[in-house]
C-alpha cells in the first residue's frame, strides 16, 4: 500500500467518525475525481482530493532506515452560500483537526507496515477555491506526514 492510499484511507475513517456529530452527508474519498458543483446541482455532498507536494525531504538514519517528511494538501468540498454554513464548516474543520490530533496522541496511525511518527494539520484551514455562483468551496487543509521506512 502506498503512502497515499494509507493516508486516503486513514482520512476516509475520520470523516466517517464525524458524521455522527455533523449532520451532514459524506462521500468516500475519490483521490481520482473532485465533481463539479455542476454535477450535484441541488444534491448535498462532499468531495474530497488529497494532492502530494514538491517538498518532501528523506533522510538516510544509521540503522539503514528512511525517515520521511512529506506535505499533502488534503481538499475537502463543501456548500458555501449561507453565512451559517460556512460557521458549521468552520465547527466541521475544527472538529477534524483535533481529531487528527487525538489519532496522533493515541498513535492510531495507518496501518500499512511504516513506522508513523506523525500525521499533523500543519498550518490552517482555509477556504481556498469557490465556484462562480458561490455555492461550494474547496477548503485546504495542509498535513505534514512523518515517517520512517526500513
Amino acid at each position: 500500500m502506498t503512502v497515499y492510499e494509507s493516508v486516503q484511507s486513514w482520512l476516509s475513517e475520520i470523516i466517517n467518525e464525524l458524521k455522527a456529530e455533523f449532520n451532514h452527508p459524506f462521500t468516500a474519498i475519490d483521490v481520482n475525481h473532485i465533481p463539479l458543483p455542476t454535477e450535484y446541482q441541488g444534491v448535498d455532498f462532499q468531495a474530497a482530493g488529497l494532492f502530494s507536494s514538491p517538498n518532501d525531504s528523506s533522510s538516510m538514519l544509521i540503522g539503514g532506515q528512511v525517515k520521511h517528511v512529506d506535505y499533502k494538501s488534503f481538499f475537502l468540498r463543501r456548500p458555501f452560500k449561507e453565512a451559517e454554513t460556512r460557521q458549521e464548516n468552520e465547527k466541521f474543520f475544527e472538529r477534524l483537526a483535533k481529531r487528527i490530533r487525538e489519532k496522533n496522541l493515541d498513535s492510531q496511525m495507518p496501518p500499512d507496515g511504516r513506522d508513523w511518527k506523525e500525521i499533523s494539520v500543519n498550518a490552517g484551514i482555509y477556504p481556498s477555491t469557490r465556484d462562480e455562483a458561490n455555492i461550494f468551496c474547496d477548503y485546504l487543509i495542509p498535513l505534514k506526514l512523518i515517517y520512517i521506512d526500513g
